[in-house]
């Protein structure tokens, strides 16, 4: 789309799109109403992205070398291991805090994912009726208001990154589209989507040159341009796995599940229907009218046949197939050979779906209402169905059952902790027992326990021995550890993986091997339940700590010498 004809999208639009950014404001304005009160996701949340980002802040090593070891981790963690990408979400932290930077996040991640939505649409839709234009930005604020995971724009800046380059392959040479596929690489994943993304790009290519028997130039430069500026983004856990001989992951003891066919087939049709946990399109009920118009085509022959919209579906069924198909029995021996030769979690395909499903969703809605005089109606009954089954999977909304985020980490609560400590934090080591290790680690101790993707190998077989007694009596809980590891926890049978153990039962039988976790430096541990204590234990009880507000009793023990 040229520069004039964005121009007269907006001119034509431009109501409905104040409303629109009101509507994304009004979406957003909770977390700052409410502050630290918000109740924000945990899992894969605030038990690790946003501590790493945090920690990497605190460190000061910013931008510093892909091995340069952080200390607040482990005894020292490469950089890579912590936070893998030169990332401009980092900035928002730094200006903004913890909280308000994962907010202020939170609003460029949906702003984005509007405007991409929005051109993205108008340029494979060409709308030329006033209810096109409000079928278009209607769903756009649809996109926009998806509870993406976390604070990059790894899914919700595929539009516009989409957009851009559709541009190039049509001919615009406009410095904008060069200036988004430049920034993308540093506010997303490589490993998420943007190796994915680059792999539609090679089959649009491919399929551009089915089609014209040419190779389109600049299309090919913007795919070299993302692909070396992911490379100087993600420098440092491309340095980690390609680069660094003495670099071993814990990841290389990874073992997939194998499913059964019946198990595989749930996974897939589970992916296809209601999406992943990760990249949530909250297309449950969506789906019927986007499946509904791809069936009316095929009854109408002379209209509504978008080879687009046939494409998009089948290549979201298709990874849907796959998705499921990869720990069938039969694929998982021949997928671990891949992961031994490229460790990639090549799954992840599905992290395009959110983009597909609402790209759909436009050309179905516009589909309904040009067929029929009262479709126009029934596509805006879609809309608002839809925009109040969002409201109501809103962050704040679906996690309201979990520790606010002022609770959960609990600053003043381990404050007091310090208080009583009263020695620095580089001069001793915590583990935390029942609770996650990243409260302390954003809190500023210097942790021996913590929740990261990748870490040094050696490091999990040596904190392996300070539980090992307490993962014999229970093989779940050594099969999650060997056979994972990402969750380097302090694990106890009696507690299993119970990490919001906020109102506990007594620990009558704790097997910790002590003489290893002061090899390791570790001199106190945080715990949500009561130890109790043996005579050949070799530590002692210090003190309770808690305060009125907070979810936490910590009990403290100090490791004896």
């Amino acid at each position: 789309m040229k520069k004039k004809s964005i121009k007269s999208a907006l001119d034509n639009s431009k109501w409905q799109i104040i409303a629109a950014l009101i509507l994304i404001f009004l979406y957003i304005t909770p977390y700052i109403y409410l502050g630290k009160d918000s109740h924000i996701r945990i899992h894969d949340n605030l038990d690790s992205n946003l501590v790493w980002a945090k920690t990497v802040l605190n460190s000061g090593e910013f931008f510093s070398a892909p091995d340069r070891e952080i200390q607040q981790v482990f005894n020292g963690i490469p950089r890579s291991s912590l936070y893998g990408t030169y990332d401009i979400s980092l900035f928002w932290f730094k200006l903004f805090g913890a909280y308000y930077g994962y907010v202020f996040n939170k609003l460029i991640m949906s702003l984005v994912a509007f405007f991409g939505m929005f051109y993205l649409l108008k340029k494979l839709i060409q709308p030329d009726k006033k209810s096109d234009s409000f079928i278009i930005t209607g769903v756009s604020v649809l996109f926009a208001m998806l509870p993406f995971w976390s604070f990059t724009l790894s899914v919700a800046g595929l539009p516009i990154v989409l957009y851009a380059f559709l541009n190039l392959k049509n001919g615009s040479r406009h410095s904008t589209n060069w200036l988004i596929i430049g920034l993308f690489p540093f506010y997303s994943s490589l490993v998420l989507s943007g190796i994915f993304f680059i792999v539609l790009l090679l089959l649009i290519l491919v399929y551009d040159f089915y089609q014209n028997k040419t190779i389109n130039i600049p299309f090919v430069k913007g795919i070299l341009l993302i692909s070396i500026l992911y490379g100087i983004s993600h420098f440092p856990i491309i340095y980690s796995f390609a680069f660094n001989p003495d670099y071993v992951s814990h990841r290389i003891e990874t073992k997939l599940p194998e499913l059964s066919f019946k198990n595989a087939y749930i996974r897939a049709k589970t992916l296809f229907t209601a999406g992943h946990y990760h990249a949530d399109s909250l297309h449950k009920y969506i789906f019927y009218p986007i499946l509904f118009v791809f069936i009316l085509q095929f009854f109408f022959k002379r209209t509504y046949k978008y080879k687009t919209y046939n494409y998009l579906l089948v290549f979201v069924f298709l990874v849907s197939i796959m998705y499921g198909i990869l720990l069938w029995g039969p694929v998982l021996t021949l997928h671990k050979k891949f992961i031994e030769i490229i460790p990639l979690q090549i799954d992840r395909f599905y992290n395009l779906h959110p983009m597909f499903w609402y790209v759909l969703l436009g050309f179905s809605l516009i589909v309904i209402s040009r067929k029929w005089d009262f479709g126009k109606y029934i596509a805006y009954m879609i809309i608002v169905i839809q925009f109040v089954f969002i409201l109501t999977n809103h962050e704040l909304n679906t996690n309201k059952n979990e520790p606010s985020y002022s609770n959960f980490f609990a600053e003043e609560l381990f404050e007091e902790i310090k208080d009583y400590i009263d020695k620095p934090t580089d001069s001793y080591r915590v583990i935390s027992l029942g609770i996650h290790p990243s409260i302390a680690l954003y809190n500023g101790f210097y942790t021996l326990d913590g929740y990261f993707p990748d870490y040094p190998l050696v490091y999990k077989h040596k904190f392996r021995k300070v539980i090992a007694k307490e993962l014999d009596k229970a093989p779940y809980l050594a099969t999650y550890y060997d056979e994972w590891g990402s969750r380097c926890y302090a694990f106890s049978k009696e507690l299993g993986r119970n990490y919001l153990n906020a109102n506990p039962k007594k620990i009558k039988n704790l097997d910790f091997n002590y003489d290893e976790l002061k090899k390791l430096g570790g001199k106190y541990i945080l715990s949500s339940a009561e130890i109790t204590l043996k005579q050949d234990d070799n530590i002692k009880f210090l003190e309770i700590f808690e305060i009125f507000h907070s979810d936490w009793k910590i009990y403290v023990y100090e490791v004896l010498d």
